[in-house]
């Protein structure tokens, strides 16, 4: 796939698209995603992303930069979607989960399929459940854009918050940061 530079969409660089100076430790099968979305680390066994939680202000949401869960994807031969960190919710009640579902029937991108064949998602849990924070719907946006950036999806911001939208209201807030 070509890549783009992302402007209010997001978007990616086509690690084929570096100036070799930029990415020298990535070889040609790795996924470069240093570009728009700086908090993507990468790891020798994954990647990760923070979810953010948000607090209700005078002014409405805002994110707290100091409260986070992680999202990781890390090697791993799966014979399914595999989700670790969240034991208290069932797989099919996750938003992580969910999120994965309506990604495949949004793109229908095998890549999605073939990258969940050899990662797990392993969340690190921060925020507390149900405590208003929106932890479980800043997974999933996480998730969502973490994704994104991994199997090289083509897709809007616009796109991806009418996916999140999908899962709960709350997502596009996550979505969009």
């Amino acid at each position: 796939m070509g890549g783009f530079a992302g402007g209010d969409e997001g978007g990616y660089w086509d690690i084929d698209t570096l100036p070799a100076s930029m990415d020298q430790q990535n070889d040609h099968t790795s996924k470069n995603t240093t570009g728009k979305n700086s908090n993507i680390e990468k790891t020798d066994t994954g990647y990760s992303i923070k979810a953010h939680a948000r607090v209700k202000s005078l002014s409405g949401w805002i994110r707290v930069e100091e409260l986070y869960d992680t999202i990781s994807f890390v090697s791993c031969k799966c014979e399914s979607f595999t989700l670790e960190g969240c034991d208290d919710i069932p797989l099919e009640s996750n938003t992580i989960y969910q999120a994965y579902l309506v990604l495949n029937d949004f793109t229908n991108d095998s890549d999605i399929l073939d990258y969940f064949s050899t990662h797990k998602v392993v969340v690190t849990k921060r925020i507390a459940p149900s405590a208003g924070f929106g932890g479980s719907s800043s997974d999933a946006a996480a998730f969502i854009g973490l994704v994104k950036e991994v199997c090289n999806l083509i897709l809007t911001t616009d796109e991806l918050a009418k996916i999140g939208s999908s899962i709960t209201p709350d997502v596009p807030f996550f979505i969009h940061n």
